[in-house]
């Protein structure tokens, strides 16, 4: 049997990282108050369907334990036979007859069970049809039913349903819990594996039980399981490989860049996975000169690593560590449309390496004294149409925020309980709750808040389908109404040396290659 079947949770107390639910569900059926509907919401592989599953099983129990396990009805669940628990997958019964099928059978009575139990998988794949349909159902259920909507994607279940369901939201679980989950798992079925090569099932499994438990069946063949072992299955980049890396990217050695990216693909590794790794170890190099390495990379990938990264750190500016994010996310976005995997990451490297050279150089004819331009203001600074014209396009264009009274005072309240906001995004996503520490709101009119952020880049991981929606659900609910989200580039100071930049880097054959290549201007 499949490792991450053979130790699927059978009860609350084996779930991870839910703490909130088991607290809630324990609760309400102590005191007789489950509900009769359920939306669980979260990532996949958090514990949703093993939950609804064992919620079934505690409804249903007639052991002295609940779930006991061990009665007819606990068995007949956990082995799929149970004919009072149905389980529906929406993905491919989608359509408003299968609904109607399900409100005809659902008027008759339990055959064996206390309870008819309805878990409905990845509900928000209904149509609007099937949506309605169901609603009715909910509406007037009978007393021997229970229904438990589980979804990936919440923001897409329509507010009707959502106003009659109880809903209990699932995260991702810990990289501590992970480690600790699969250290028992691998100590039950023997395993001989290295610390190391499970931090980095662990990494690959991004919060889900179900991928770490599958990722450690997958290499669990060999006698003993190495980093190695992990990295072939993974695909993954080794933290040796990054390193050097980051290291060319920090010398601006173009060169050396290429020739290690060349090796590693050459090797087998992803394209799309290196550019992961590499913004992830960016991320943490970024995280470290903002002071948080203690507190949020020393955890995450050990204390050798990080000191690694923190010695790292020390050779790059923050501008700079901005400006490669800023190239690696875009050479992400571009991989789905090049002939080649590769070109992407390549151009990205010579453009992150490049740039860097350009804040060097000084033309004579055109540049004074450094202590002169320090001093000078940035109209002294533009002198010609053409740097005018280059002032224009690096500014961004705001709209004019509303003066409305209550516009300005569900900007206030946003303003105020934007604590509340970052709190809520963070379990689902640390990274998008880290970004919006960097954002400002500017504004609140028809529904629609308008936000500032500094950079390019912040905007496109604003603006991605799950961000924007996780993002658009927690305000919503906090201004009490649906909600969207736009965003707008804040305006930066101009300086001279990056108008000089546009200029010299329009007239270079690489990032000209690369602008022909992407159908897009060389330099933002």
């Amino acid at each position: 049997m499949a490792l991450y079947l053979k130790y699927r949770p059978q009860s609350l107390d084996q779930l991870i990282g839910q703490d909130h639910i088991k607290e809630n569900l324990i609760s309400s059926f102590r005191l007789g108050k489950l509900s009769h509907a359920y939306l669980f919401v979260g990532p996949r592989g958090t514990g949703k369907t093993s939950t609804a599953r064992i919620l079934a099983k505690m409804v249903n129990c007639t052991g002295k334990d609940i779930p006991c396990n061990k009665c007819d009805s606990c068995l007949s669940i956990t082995d799929g036979s149970n004919l009072d628990l149905i389980e529906i997958d929406a993905a491919s019964n989608r359509g408003i007859d299968d609904i109607r099928t399900l409100r005809e059978t659902i008027k008759l009575s339990p055959t064996s069970s206390k309870k008819k139990i309805y878990i409905i998988d990845e509900v928000h794949m209904l149509t609007t049809e099937a949506f309605n349909a169901l609603l009715k159902t909910l509406e007037e259920p009978p007393s021997h039913a229970i229904f438990i909507l589980a979804t990936t994607e919440g923001t897409k279940v329509p507010q009707t349903i959502l106003s009659r369901v109880q809903r209990l939201d699932f995260k991702l679980a810990t990289n501590a819990q992970l480690l600790e989950t699969l250290k028992n798992i691998a100590k039950m079925e023997k395993i001989d594996i290295e610390d190391e090569a499970l931090k980095l099932i662990v990494k690959g499994a991004e919060g889900s039980f179900r991928d770490g438990v599958k990722l450690l069946d997958q290499v669990s063949s060999g006698e003993k399981i190495t980093v190695s072992d992990v990295t072939v299955v993974l695909q993954s980049v080794e933290f040796e490989s990054v390193v050097k890396i980051l290291e060319a990217l920090a010398k601006k050695d173009a060169t050396s860049g290429l020739l290690l990216i060349n090796e590693t693909i050459v090797k087998g590794s992803d394209v799309k996975n290196w550019m992961y790794v590499l913004l992830d170890n960016l991320r943490a190099l970024v995280l470290i000169k903002n002071g948080l390495g203690t507190t949020i990379v020393a955890p995450e990938y050990g204390e050798d690593k990080f000191q690694t990264l923190a010695k790292l750190a020390e050779e790059f500016e923050l501008e700079q560590l901005i400006k490669a994010l800023d190239k690696l996310q875009q050479a992400w976005e571009k991989t789905k449309y090049s002939s080649i995997p590769s070109l992407p990451l390549e151009i990205a490297v010579v453009e992150i390496t490049q740039s860097v050279i350009l804040n060097e150089v000084k033309d004579p004819l055109r540049m004074q004294d450094s202590n002169e331009l320090r001093d000078s203001s940035p109209a002294e600074l533009v002198q010609n149409d053409k740097e005018d014209n280059v002032r224009q396009s690096v500014e961004s264009i705001k709209p004019e925020p509303t003066t409305d009274d209550a516009t300005s005072s569900e900007v206030a309240m946003l303003k105020e309980k934007w604590n509340f906001v970052l709190e809520t995004v963070k379990p689902y996503n640390f990274s998008l709750e880290a970004l919006l520490r960097l954002v400002k709101v500017l504004d609140v009119s028809d529904g629609v808040v308008l936000l500032e952020v500094p950079y390019s880049f912040h905007q496109r991981i604003l603006e991605a389908p799950k961000s924007r929606d996780l993002l658009e659900s927690v305000l919503s609910e906090v201004l009490g109404k649906p909600t969207k989200v736009t965003c707008v580039l804040g305006n930066k100071p101009l300086k001279l040396e990056d108008i000089a930049n546009v200029e010299i880097a329009a007239d270079d054959e690489v990032v000209k290659a690369a602008a022909e290549i992407f159908g897009s201007e060389p330099v933002n």
